[in-house]
C-alpha cells in the first residue's frame, strides 16, 4: 500500500509568509493555464493501516464562447454511492468570475447566477419549493466549487502566497489561502505543493501539475485517524512534453 504522501509533508515553523489578496480579474491569473479536460479520480479513504475505496469523481472541463465571452464550463459528477452529485458551473474565462452554478443531489437543489457582487437563485430539498436567495455581497467572490481553477491559475512557486473571497451557499462569504511549499513527483508528473486553509484547523494538501497546470491529487484529514485522498487516474495515453502552461 502506498503512503499518503499528505503525511510525508514536514510541518514548517516558519511564520507563514504574507498572502496577497485575489479577486476575480486580477492581472496575475491566468485563464489560459486551465485547458480543456476529462479526468477521473478515485476517492480512497485512510484509517491506520487501513484504506478504502469510497467513491469516484469524473471532472469535465469544456472551453466555449457565451457570445463574445470564453468561459470555462465545467461538470462534476461524484458518486460515493449509486446517487451520483452533479455539480455544472459556469465561470469567465478572462477573469475566473464565476457566471452560473448548479448543483443537483439526491438531498437538495442548487441554482446560483452571480453577477459581480451579486447572487441569485434558489437552494432547496428535492421535493419541496425551494428557497430564494438575492444578496449583494461587500465584495465580488469567486465560487466556492471552483477553489482549484482560481489556484491553478494563479503564479505558482515556492514560497509564493495568496488568499481570495468564495461565496459558499452554506456559509456566505468566505476566504479560503493557499501557500506554495514546494514540489514533488506525483503520478509520474512534477508538482507544486500547495497547502490549501479553507478555515483555521482545517486544511488540504494539494499536487498541482508544474506544467499542465492539471489538478493530480488532494490530501484531506477527515478526523485524527481519518484521511481521504482524491487521486487522478492516470491514462495510458498521456504524451510527455505536451503541456507548457506556466
Amino acid at each position: 500500500m502506498r503512503a499518503p504522501l499528505g503525511a510525508q509533508q514536514a510541518p514548517s515553523s516558519a511564520p507563514a509568509p504574507q498572502a496577497v489578496l485575489i479577486a476575480p480579474g486580477d492581472t496575475t491569473l491566468r485563464g489560459s493555464r486551465i485547458v480543456a479536460d476529462s479526468a477521473q479520480y478515485s476517492l480512497i479513504a485512510y484509517r491506520g493501516t487501513q484504506q478504502q475505496t469510497i467513491g469516484t469523481a469524473i471532472d469535465v472541463v469544456k472551453l466555449e464562447m457565451r457570445g463574445d465571452v470564453p468561459v470555462i464550463h465545467r461538470v462534476l459528477t461524484v458518486s460515493p454511492g449509486r446517487a451520483p452529485l452533479i455539480d455544472s458551473t459556469v465561470t469567465d474565462a478572462r477573469t475566473l468570475a464565476p457566471r452560473r452554478h448548479r448543483n443537483v443531489s439526491p438531498s437538495r437543489l442548487i441554482s446560483l447566477e452571480f453577477n459581480g457582487t451579486r447572487v441569485k437563485g434558489s437552494i432547496g430539498p428535492v421535493d419541496v419549493p425551494s428557497l430564494p436567495i438575492d444578496t449583494t455581497l461587500a465584495i465580488a467572490p469567486f465560487d466556492s466549487g471552483n477553489w482549484d481553477l482560481v489556484v491553478r491559475s494563479l503564479p505558482l512557486e515556492k514560497g509564493y502566497a495568496a488568499r481570495f473571497r468564495v461565496y459558499d451557499t452554506d456559509s456566505g462569504l468566505r476566504e479560503y489561502r493557499i501557500d506554495v511549499t514546494g514540489s514533488a513527483t506525483v503520478l509520474g508528473e512534477e508538482a507544486h505543493v500547495v497547502i490549501f486553509t479553507l478555515a483555521p484547523k482545517r486544511e488540504s494538501v494539494v499536487w498541482i501539475g508544474k506544467a499542465s497546470r492539471r489538478l493530480l491529487q488532494v490530501e484531506t484529514m477527515i478526523d485524527a485517524n481519518t484521511m481521504l485522498r482524491q487521486e487522478r487516474q492516470v491514462r495510458q495515453e498521456r504524451a510527455a512534453g505536451l503541456f507548457t502552461r506556466r
